[in-house]
């Protein structure tokens, strides 16, 4: 997907202007590869918070002051540790026939019989490093899991790639797994013995009973 920003030209060099920016709800940006030297810009932050959250490639068409326009992707995006608010972002111009590395997005398609059967899908590799020209950047790239059952796996080497792209990820890395489902062992419950007395007044008592039969007057003989 390609979106249309507008960019506008900015002080460098300066934290209270950086400050002033985003306290404006402005984010500071810089653009540069391509033919350009590198350019301190800013972009208001409701024109790129939505198209950041979204999961594929996006490629802006960066419409500089009004004067310039020029193609380029995010490459990077700094975020506030506390309130996650976007405190800047730097885009890379892109040339029409230059090759660029990439990260494109993994898409699972279908549903695993093995999950059916109560197995645990383990998404591994969730993001493929590719090579190829800007006109040819994919928003994501499809892995079929419709015949994934419990113990099966399916690696790099299984997503389909369109012609003109360098897939740059091991051919054998394992991108998805379904594993055995955990067997819960039973617990017994635990039967509580009776307490035993101590030995000690065990024979305590045996010499108490003893005595009391000792000192019992026996009963008279009738004349």
């Amino acid at each position: 997907m390609e979106e249309i920003v507008d960019v506008f030209p900015r002080e460098s060099g300066k934290k209270s202007v950086l400050r002033k920016l985003r306290r404006e709800k402005k984010i500071p940006a810089i653009v540069y590869g391509g033919d350009e030297k590198n350019i301190p810009v800013w972009v208001e932050e409701k024109k790129v918070s939505k198209v950041l959250s979204h999961k594929g490639v996006s490629i802006f068409m960066l419409n500089l002051g009004g004067k310039k326009k020029l193609r380029a992707i995010v490459k990077d995006v700094s975020y506030d540790p506390i309130t996650d608010a976007i405190q800047h972002i730097d885009f890379m111009a892109l040339k029409a026939k230059h090759e660029i590395e990439i990260e494109v997005p993994i898409k699972l398609v279908g549903e695993a019989p093995g999950v059916e059967k109560g197995g645990i899908l383990d998404f591994i590799i969730r993001e493929l490093e590719i090579k190829t020209i800007p006109s040819k950047i994919p928003d994501h790239l499809e892995l079929d899991i419709s015949e994934l059952d419990i113990g099966h796996f399916l690696k790099v080497s299984d997503i389909k790639v369109p012609q003109g792209i360098t897939v740059l990820t091991p051919p054998d890395s394992i991108c998805v797994v379904i594993k055995a489902p955990k067997v819960e062992e039973e617990v017994k419950p635990e039967v509580e013995e009776a307490p035993q007395e101590p030995e000690v007044i065990k024979k305590g008592k045996e010499a108490e009973e003893a005595e009391e039969k000792e000192q019992t007057p026996k009963e008279e003989k009738k004349e």
